[in-house]
């Protein structure tokens, strides 16, 4: 072996000088696994291998390093972290989801309709079918920014926000082109829709919950005003070229948010145009999460737009049960908590020194628990909520229904997993079908069964994926 001339005598055998490099990492491995993984996640391949250190693949170079460097204990034995007190922002996030569930009904009396595919609902429905996917892709865009630099993530949220509402009002407006409706209509309801959720994007993206509803509570106040003071709407407004009420909460839901947006990204002018300038947008995987987004959207909320009544003759649609889905986005911030947490665990758990059979053993349990605890709090929120809607003598939640809600929540959480590991592509397929399988049904059964049909499709794939991707060591990592 080839050693230095010096007091230290090191070797300068090119993989020796790669055990020094990853000396921590090669200390602490349990596995060749481990090591394998930290040497294609910095770039190598069997090819570089080969040339740089005489391997005939990664593997066998990461068997060389395990063999040459001795496992070292820690000075303090591997134990599970104990659970992170719950944030009060992932709680916050979730009432945040909701909140234009509360001001966008002002937006169908723009306009009297005979249905909400007329006038101001078409373009409120275009808007929040299509923005959860622009907006999946806007927080991509954003986070990857955080990468490098707050600014040069308030650069991109900022013009890809813009961006994307532009896109949400245009599209809009070709829809109703194509329907024969009023377009100046549709596109002022799908823009403020659009407006608002680009402006919340980019301040939850920046970690702003609390300025987001700050400037949303002058339109919560107002609403609150005219369910209170009905004479309210009533005052002569004649400088509002729309009706008061609707016209008054648009400026207040929308405009408050879209100021706090653009001071919240003021910092992004000259000092983050020059940090972000030449930092590549990764806009390839930002359509891939637009297209989860969307995919998504439409397997939560078809059968309860969607005018069924002319499918089938028992098929009346669900219109006046999308109230249902209120609990399962009112625990979407207790969702992303859950799956943080789920991810942690499973590094913990790829640290410990168990055979690799117990460690991905270990791994299933920890995801498992982590979805059993979101599912518990989620069954409890659907039962309060049957209390309420028991009391107010509202129709019960059918059964079908509730199970599809349970069984939705499961694929959300499990796809949050599978994209944090990397493997967007797998999830979009999974989503396909399910999606497909419940427009399928929809021809052949009830909403309700449909729903669930659909949701079981995605609970099932997306169930077996991640067995499959924990059982790759790789991906605990």
């Amino acid at each position: 072996m080839t050693r230095a001339a010096g007091p230290e005598q090191r070797s300068t055998s090119p993989l020796a000088q790669l055990s020094r490099q990853l000396n921590s990492a090669c200390t602490a491995a349990v596995q060749p696994l481990e090591l394998a993984a930290i040497l294609e996640a910095e770039g190598l391949t069997d090819s570089l291998a080969q040339q740089r250190y005489g391997e005939v693949s990664v593997f066998s170079c990461a068997e060389r390093l395990y063999g040459m460097v001795p496992y070292r204990a820690p000075g303090m034995p591997v134990v599970r972290a104990a659970p992170r007190p719950l944030p009060v922002r992932s709680l916050l996030r979730g009432g945040l989801y909701l909140l234009p569930a509360l001001w966008s009904p002002a937006l169908l009396a723009l306009a009297p309709a005979a249905d909400v595919f007329h006038g101001a609902g078409l373009g409120l429905l275009s808007a929040s079918l299509f923005g959860w996917g622009w907006m999946q892709g806007v927080a991509y865009v954003g986070f990857t920014g955080l990468a490098f630099a707050p600014a040069v993530a308030a650069l991109r949220l900022r013009r890809a926000g813009m961006a994307a509402a532009a896109l949400g009002g245009g599209l809009a407006f070709a829809l109703a082109a194509a329907l024969g409706q009023d377009p100046t209509l549709v596109t002022l309801a799908a823009l403020s829709v659009s407006v608002y959720l680009a402006a919340a994007t980019a301040l939850l993206v920046l970690g702003q919950e609390v300025t987001l509803l700050t400037a949303s509570l002058p339109a919560l106040l107002w609403l609150g005003v005219t369910r209170v003071w009905p004479g309210a709407a009533d005052l002569s407004w004649a400088a509002l070229p729309l009706p008061p009420v609707p016209a008054i909460t648009l400026l207040l839901a929308v405009g408050g948010p879209l100021l706090a947006a653009w001071e919240a990204t003021r910092h992004a002018g000259l000092a983050g145009a020059v940090q972000g300038s030449w930092r590549p947008v990764p806009w390839t995987q930002a359509g891939l999460h637009c297209v989860y987004g969307w995919l998504c959207a439409a397997a939560m909320s078809l059968v309860f737009l969607l005018p069924l009544s002319g499918l089938s003759p028992d098929a009346a649609g669900l219109t006046g049960l999308s109230w249902s889905l209120a609990p399962l986005v009112l625990t979407l911030g207790f969702m992303e908590f859950s799956t943080a947490r789920v991810h942690r665990n499973l590094r913990l758990q790829a640290q410990r020194p168990d055979p690799i059979g117990r460690i991905v053993w270990g791994a299933l349990g920890q995801v498992g628990a982590g979805a059993g605890r979101y599912l518990a709090l989620l069954a409890g929120t659907y039962l309060a909520a049957g209390g309420v809607t028991a009391a107010l003598s509202m129709t019960a939640l059918p059964v079908p229904l509730l199970a599809g809600h349970l069984l939705m929540a499961l694929s959300l959480l499990l796809s949050s997993l599978l994209n944090n590991f990397g493997l967007l592509p797998r999830v979009l397929i999974a989503w396909t079908v399910a999606v497909g399988v419940q427009l399928g049904a929809l021809f052949l059964t009830g909403p309700e069964t449909a729903y669930l049909l659909g949701a079981g499709a995605a609970a099932v794939s997306l169930s077996l994926l991640t067995v499959l991707a924990v059982r790759d060591v790789r991906h605990l990592m």
